[in-house]
Order: C-alpha cells, then structure tokens, then sequence
C-alpha cells in the first residue's frame, strides 16, 4: 500500500515537471523568435 502511494505522488511530480517543462519550451521558442524578428527589423533599418 505504501509503495503505491509513493508511486502515484511520484507520478503526480513527473506529470507536472513534465508538462512544465512542455510549456516553458514553448514560450522560450516563442520569445526567441519575436527576438529573432527584432533583430533582423533592426539590421534591416541599418
């Protein structure tokens, strides 16, 4: 009964460090290319 209990908290952790892990991603993506986008707007001013 024990080892199910750890089990399932176990589980709970990974599912949200995991699924953490997905959003930060796909926010760092997103604002490495708005950045990606500025600085090419900026050389083409130059």
């Amino acid at each position: 009964m024990l080892m199910f209990i750890i089990g399932c908290f176990v589980g709970s952790i990974l599912t949200v460090f995991i699924m953490s892990l997905m959003f930060v991603s796909k926010r760092a993506d997103e604002t490495s290319e708005r950045h990606y986008r500025e600085n090419e707007d900026k050389n083409n001013e130059m």
